[in-house]
């Protein structure tokens, strides 16, 4: 008798980085569960990579519910969860946004994370381990230099920096029940998303991030070399993060890669 299947779920799959992330796990063995909004999109994403589809809102709390226990009783009990459904909002200054499509940005970067993770965590808890990787970025905490960039969203920026909040509140919580919880950036990844903002940007090469390096840290992670370092963020084009197996114990020391307001 074999080792158990691994099962992974992958919210926001149905293009960009979340399709090569579950393109990458389903290549890797995993059973795999890719969700989004869009039914033809997702079926087609099934289709090429052998996954369960899930036409699926994550604001919707029952919704999410229900996904999570048909992944479990079609495909086994979930192992891995990557949170990567996410939008920008619109652009403008904050002044110039509608109240409720402000706030729509944080129900899916940060409702949506956090009702996906409710929904996995109890069945985790009673096998006694799982992971949670929460896709947030860079634009959490950057600095905001010069003239103001009205392509960004306030409402994104302050999402993403509750998501690496909220990873690391989670890690908490669930270490004990043997939970491992990241938060990681893809770095600046071409997509439909970006497409719409960076228009200016698009033909310089130089700051863009490949999505592969995405799947791969999320892979690795998938080994358990770096769960003592879970609650920590990891950004997948800028960090060494091969390298940091060799170096947990000055990580936890120095309190790297965490969300710090630091004297000087």
């Amino acid at each position: 008798m074999g080792p158990p299947p691994r099962v992974a779920l992958v919210t926001g799959a149905s293009r960009g980085i979340g399709r090569v992330v579950a393109e990458r796990l389903a290549q890797a063995g995993y059973r795999v569960a890719v969700a989004a909004r869009s039914a033809a999109q997702i079926g087609e994403v099934a289709a090429q990579i052998g996954a369960l589809p899930l036409e699926l809102d994550v604001t919707d709390a029952a919704a999410v519910e229900a996904a999570v226990e048909r992944v479990e009783r079609e495909l086994g009990p979930l192992t891995l969860l990557i949170n990567n459904a996410g939008i920008a909002g619109g652009g403008g200054f904050s002044w110039e946004q509608s109240a409720d499509g402000w706030w729509r940005v944080f129900e899916v970067n940060v409702l949506g994370t956090f009702l996906c993770s409710r929904a996995v965590l109890p069945g985790m808890r009673a096998r006694g381990g799982g992971r949670i990787v929460n896709v947030g970025s860079n634009a959490a905490f950057y600095t905001l230099e010069g003239d103001p960039d009205p392509r960004i969203s306030s409402a994104y920026l302050a999402s993403k920096a509750a998501v690496l909040r909220f990873s690391e509140a989670l890690a908490c919580e669930a270490r004990p029940d043997g939970i491992s919880v990241f938060a990681i950036s893809p770095g600046f990844v071409k997509s439909e998303m970006t497409a719409a903002i960076f228009t200016a940007e698009w033909d310089d090469p130089g700051p863009w991030s490949p999505p592969e390096l995405t799947a791969e840290l999320i892979e690795f992670l998938e080994t358990g070399v770096l769960d003592a370092l879970s609650g920590r963020y990891l950004h997948a084009a800028n960090d060494d993060w091969r390298a940091l197996p060799s170096r947990i114990s000055e990580v936890l020391e120095l309190d790297l890669h965490a969300q710090r307001v630091r004297a000087t």
